[in-house]
């Protein structure tokens, strides 16, 4: 195994290939077997838990996707019956839709239920996606549309690898994947953020994530990971600069669902996916927030007391 480590204002950007991996059968026609199959994203790498529903932001802007191939984004776990349950974004064949699945066990084979040609249609911009375990149920939600189906599963187990027969699969992820890979990425990125669970007894955020791949290790893209939000980046990322000048105290930053907290004076960047973001600064001195356009070029900030 190998990674490497870039520290960049605290945000931690992570290049790397994993022995993790997952196993999938029979999705019918909708994931097409030819060609290369590749994956790439996070892994939750916390202690067990046994949760009742799990929930995210998912956002993703301009860019190019794939035309005639099949692509996914998805947050995957399994439940209390061996159904790994899915949900998150498709892109077949040139357009967008919303998807989810789960499977059962066929003979000693996991065979996949799924939404066919996608769900619902949906466009760039944000989401929050949920899934919720009861009564043998599961509900997947997307932007506030709900589909529920029979797993038999009680509850979600949040894990990083989980036992099926003989074999150890992935457990909890966020990740792309791509169908007839031919060594290029699509030309859009995502990021996921304020992933949380809950159960009758807690509730939290979950932040323990590692990076999650297979067969991308000669290409060029990346996963960058911190506090809890997950960026799979597929096009080159922008750089924000920040110029602080004239604070007495750090300032503590919020970015993108991302907290960087700051030393006073100097120059400092982080790495952003394209987009509109509002960047709010808090310290000692002030408390304000600016406006930043974050599409084509580098952008810089300054802040002053």
């Amino acid at each position: 195994m190998k990674y490497y480590v870039v520290l960049l204002v605290a945000i931690v950007v992570v290049v790397a290939a994993s022995g993790v991996y997952i196993y999938y059968e029979s999705r019918g026609d909708q994931k097409q077997q030819n060609g290369s199959h590749v994956y790439l994203g996070a892994v939750y790498v916390g202690g067990t838990k046994y949760v009742d529903s799990i929930s995210a932001k998912v956002s993703f802007q301009d860019g190019s996707n794939l035309k005639g191939n099949v692509y996914y984004v998805i947050l995957s776990i399994w439940d209390s019956n061996k159904s790994y349950d899915q949900l998150g974004i498709a892109s077949l064949y040139g357009s967008f839709y919303s998807t989810y699945s789960y499977t059962s066990m066929v003979n000693g084979t996991i065979q996949y239920h799924y939404s066919k040609r996608g769900w619902f249609p949906i466009s760039q911009g944000d989401y929050v996606i949920s899934m919720s375990a009861r009564d043998g149920m599961v509900t997947f939600t997307f932007a506030n549309r709900s589909y529920t189906a029979f797993t038999g599963g009680n509850y979600f187990i949040m894990s990083q690898n989980e036992p099926i027969g003989n074999h150890s699969y992935a457990g909890f992820t966020i990740y792309e994947e791509i169908y007839n890979f031919s060594k290029i990425f699509p030309g859009i990125s995502y990021n996921f953020s304020d992933v949380q669970y809950s159960s009758s007894n807690f509730t939290g955020y979950v932040t323990d994530w590692y990076l999650f791949s297979h067969n991308v290790s000669n290409y060029t893209s990346y996963v960058y990971i911190r506090s809890g939000a997950v960026n799979l980046y597929n096009s080159p990322s922008l750089t924000l600069k920040i110029d602080v000048q004239n604070l007495t105290t750090p300032a503590n930053l919020k970015v993108s669902d991302l907290n960087i907290t700051v030393p006073r004076n100097g120059q400092y960047s982080v790495n952003l996916l394209r987009g509109n973001y509002t960047l709010y600064i808090v310290s000692s001195n002030q408390n304000k927030s600016l406006k930043v356009d974050l599409r084509t070029n580098d952008t810089q900030v300054s802040i002053t007391a």
